[in-house]
């Protein structure tokens, strides 16, 4: 439970640094070619994960990273990070744009705009994202149980163990399960009223 705590919450985190400002970069200041970039990022998520299994367990196993959590974090960041940079897009389209520019006219740095006047606009939006990223690396399963042993094993590992040859022991089972579930849980009730707001940001109004 450790493990996929520490994977989940570190995985979430640069997550959303990361895709922050590459979303601003394709939205509120369109780069060169942004629409290829765009692309690129969604055709990360069109090869299945039993596909890139074999050469990103050999490139683990020669950096000696195997059954290693922080092998874990990254490949949970890279996962996550097409869905949260075209999810973090759509809710900084809805930053009205005069508001930055009369940020301009007072005289605030770029950094200044982005910590003052985009980060509190689009906190919903940036909270939904989080939320999201940490329970699909929490409920990650392929990946962990095929790059983790005893030391770094994650939740859904847990689970598995008690389906053995023995039989299914449900009552344990499901209160695993109810365990595992709470962080989830938890992190959606703490963060409900900003959920909501921020998951129709970018719908069409």
């Amino acid at each position: 439970l450790l493990n996929s705590l520490m994977a989940s919450i570190f995985s979430t985190l640069l997550v959303v640094v990361l895709a922050t400002p590459a979303a601003y970069a394709l939205s509120l200041r369109p780069v060169a070619k942004w629409t290829d970039a765009l692309f690129f990022f969604i055709s990360t998520k069109m090869m299945p994960a039993v596909a890139a299994l074999l050469p990103v367990y050999l490139l683990v196993k020669q950096l000696g990273m195997l059954d290693n959590i922080w092998t874990m974090v990254v490949l949970y960041t890279s996962m996550n990070l097409p869905l949260a940079v075209w999810m973090m897009r759509s809710f900084l389209l809805e930053v009205p744009r005069e508001v930055l520019e009369a940020g301009e006219v007072d005289g605030a740095s770029l950094l200044t705009s982005i910590r003052k006047i985009i980060l509190p606009i689009v906190s919903p939006g940036l909270a939904a994202t989080a939320l999201i990223c940490f329970i699909f690396a929490w409920n990650e399963f392929f990946l962990a149980v095929n790059l983790t042993a005893t030391n770094s094993g994650t939740a859904p590992i847990f689970l598995v163990g008690f389906i053995s040859s023995e039989g299914l022991f449900l009552a344990r089972l499901c209160a695993a399960a109810t365990l595992v579930s709470l962080p989830v849980l938890i992190a959606g009730w703490v963060a409900q009223n900003k959920l909501v707001r921020g998951l129709s940001m970018g719908a069409v109004k």
